[in-house]
């Protein structure tokens, strides 16, 4: 068995953070919103200036960063009883091995100590691994967003999925 840590990434979390990024990108490119080239220009700096916004969570075996996802708790009046996941990725050589339910069992638990009322995130509709996994967490699949990215030229459609805590 094994055990994983949970915390929100900061700046010093950069390049390992960088490093799963690209790997996502490249291997999974249906499940980010930016390109694998766009991932490969961000600089260190700039890296650095995003997780110093403390809006990524990571997933840590033996002190290294094994996953990630972004967690947003939304900040306007009408809508601050709701959080936004993603993206969400683990690296492949830890699919499977809890660390996913780890990472998200940990965002959904800071949800709710920040007593929000519900999750919502955005999955490829033939990524059916992912849509699997979220709804053995307990998500639900409301709706599907249609044209919502095109990767490559090629319109994908997304589903929408809500946690209610």
């Amino acid at each position: 068995m094994q055990y994983f840590d949970y915390r929100v990434l900061a700046p010093e979390d950069s390049e390992a953070w960088q490093e799963l990024r690209l790997e996502g990108a490249r291997d999974f490119p249906s499940g980010f919103l930016v390109t694998y080239e766009e991932t490969a220009a961000a600089s260190g700096d700039r890296c650095r200036e995003i997780l110093g916004g403390g809006s990524f969570r990571g997933v840590f075996n033996e002190g290294k960063l094994v996953g990630f996802c972004g967690y947003r708790p939304q900040q306007l009046s009408r809508t601050q009883h709701r959080g936004v996941i993603g993206p969400f990725f683990v690296t492949r050589s830890y699919q499977g091995s809890g660390a996913a339910k780890v990472l998200l069992a940990g965002v959904i638990e800071e949800a709710k100590s920040n007593s929000l009322a519900q999750l919502e995130l955005f999955v490829d509709t033939e990524n059916l691994r992912a849509m699997a996994f979220y709804e053995r967490q307990g998500f639900e699949r409301v709706a599907t967003h249609y044209d919502s990215v095109r990767v490559d030229g090629q319109s994908r459609n997304d589903h929408l999925f809500t946690l209610r805590l």
